[in-house]
């Protein structure tokens, strides 16, 4: 009887340890290391510049300013960033028109901390959030759009926030 006891409880401990999961797995941090295509770069203000009869607030769908636009960590914890610009303005039939910026390109320092990638820009950093396989960077009032005024009837500058959805290669 002893000897079944021991036995039953050998197999029962081995069954509960077999079924146990780690409780971290849900909370996997993903590496920003390697190169991060841009595939979205969204506004508050929506705009039809590819003339598809659909406003998108995507200026990566509207535009073709984006492409090849990418950020590079390195395992070093150099990265390299090449982000153009759109700039919007009001033409000279009052219609808001674009033109494609060259933007800046950067050479700086990243660090991790779990799903959040911070590169190192003086008093500005950029700090991007993980997901799957997209980086997310959301900048507050950092996009300027000059937009019509009717009652003033004049031309204002508007400063919108603006997210870049970036898609692991």
């Amino acid at each position: 009887m002893k000897t079944l006891f021991k036995t039953c409880l050998i197999l029962f401990a081995i069954l509960l340890l077999s079924s146990c999961s780690s409780d971290d797995e849900g909370n996997v941090t993903l590496s920003a290391e390697g190169e991060w295509l841009l595939t979205s770069l969204s506004v508050e203000s929506s705009f039809d510049f590819n003339n598809d009869g659909t406003a998108s607030r995507d200026l990566a769908l509207e535009t073709m300013c984006y492409a090849g636009n990418y950020i590079d960590f390195f395992n070093d914890n150099d990265v390299e960033i090449s982000v153009d610009f759109t700039y919007i303005f009001v033409n000279n039939q009052n219609m808001q028109d674009f033109q494609c910026q060259q933007g800046f390109g950067l050479n700086s320092t990243w660090i991790q901390n779990g799903n959040t990638v911070t590169v190192e820009n003086g008093d500005d950093d950029i700090v991007g959030t993980i997901s799957g396989n997209t980086l997310t960077v959301t900048v507050i009032d950092g996009f300027e759009i000059e937009v019509y005024n009717a009652v003033t009837q004049q031309i204002d500058i508007v400063d919108e926030d603006f997210t870049i959805i970036f898609t692991k290669s």
